[in-house]
């Protein structure tokens, strides 16, 4: 309304300005019926445009839309260059039909969001995520080195146990907090349970959680229930790094979330568009680093090899190193990659005690001690592929 008047000094009133707003998000992005008529055009297209791009459409008896799923070609490939860690959470959309979106992901080596796929159902579920996991399944896989973390959706926890028989799940502990929030509001135990679910070592948790039990049993009892295999680091049966939380998917979705209410096609057209930004910026990045290993690995390194050299090393073997001089006396082992500290074994990259023993030892290359996931090499693989446009003279 004010545009017009600025412009052209002509008055129109609200319910002109709104129709004439709508009628331009149309012609801009199509209608809400148009973006789901489009749709199985749209995927074949950015099918052919991205190699090895899988999509599934799903309708019902009366061909209408249900459940649809994709996963970009580069996404695919990048995934066997970074952690085996898969995320999973859903949100709303906003349009006119409703539906949820859910969506998959994991984190590279240095600490940058991996979309793995995407999904749009009904709602959340136990059909709509079994359906969406099976899927995700046939993409990537199951098997015993992979983690998959999510909130405590009993959709979720139900699905991911029937789809996922070999994967490790873990829950998130952001979410299990906010819970915990909700139902007790005891702010210094609390603190205490976010002690325990991020220490390495069993008997600092037991210690911790031994605490929390004396001053809260009902606390106590209700983190049991959640079994402490599933959000303590401590106790997590595979590996999830330091991937503690699903905020990564959180984040997908809060990126999206304006793109949330455009008709389907459209959306899942800025989708693309946000993972082929991603994708460019980093590769670019990836290509310009003159590291071994990411950023965010390199600077953590440095901070342990301060530590490391106010450490004493004794060596117990051609491997095996005993660590002092530390808050705690560690035990080494370079060949398993492994301390007794845990967080060594835990996070894949050395620990102050590793790096104190390693640098006693000579032709001993840092290389060969951090898990190639943070390499420079694997960087650049898992962004090596490109996310393309639809190529509408085709």
């Amino acid at each position: 309304m004010d545009v017009m008047k600025a412009m052209y000094g002509i008055d129109i009133d609200y319910w002109k300005a709104y129709k004439v707003l709508v009628h331009a998000r149309e012609l801009e992005r199509g209608t809400w019926e148009s973006g789901y008529e489009y749709l199985p055009f749209y995927l074949q297209k950015i099918e052919a445009a991205n190699p090895g791009t899988i999509t599934k459409l799903v309708c019902d008896e009366e061909d209408r839309f249900r459940y649809l799923f994709i996963a970009f070609g580069a996404c695919i490939t990048g995934f066997q260059f970074i952690r085996n860690v898969i995320v999973v959470d859903g949100a709303h959309l906003k349009g006119k039909f409703k539906g949820v979106i859910l969506v998959a992901a994991s984190q590279d080596g240095n600490g940058g969001i991996f979309p793995l796929a995407f999904g749009i159902v009904d709602s959340e579920n136990h059909v709509s995520w079994e359906w969406f996991l099976n899927q995700l399944r046939l993409v990537y896989g199951d098997r015993e080195d992979l983690a998959i973390i999510s909130d405590r959706h009993k959709s979720i926890r139900k699905s991911v146990r029937k789809v996922f028989p070999l994967a490790h799940r873990g829950i998130c502990n952001y979410h299990l907090h906010q819970n915990l929030l909700k139902k007790y509001k005891d702010s210094s135990t609390l603190n205490l349970v976010k002690k325990a679910a991020k220490v390495y070592r069993v008997s600092e948790f037991i210690a911790l959680f031994d605490e929390i039990r004396r001053e809260n049993p009902a606390i106590a009892a209700y983190l049991e229930k959640a079994d402490v295999r599933l959000w303590s680091r401590a106790f997590f049966q595979g590996d999830r790094y330091d991937i503690m939380t699903s905020n990564i998917v959180e984040s997908i979705n809060k990126v999206l979330k304006d793109a949330r209410e455009y008709p389907i096609a459209f959306f899942l057209d800025e989708v693309r568009k946000v993972i082929s930004r991603w994708f460019m910026e980093r590769r670019e990045h990836a290509m310009s680093l003159q590291t071994l290993f990411t950023p965010r690995v390199e600077r953590t390194l440095t901070y342990r090899c301060k530590i490391g050299n106010t450490l004493t090393v004794q060596h117990i073997n051609a491997y095996r190193s005993h660590v002092t001089g530390g808050a705690l006396d560690c035990v080494v082992d370079i060949r398993e990659r492994s301390c007794t500290c845990r967080k060594y074994d835990i996070d894949k990259i050395p620990c102050e005690h590793a790096l104190a023993s390693a640098d006693k030892r000579p032709n001993l290359h840092l290389q060969t001690l951090v898990h190639p996931y943070y390499t420079k090499s694997n960087l650049s693989g898992a962004y090596a592929e490109s996310v393309n446009p639809v190529d509408v003279e085709s």
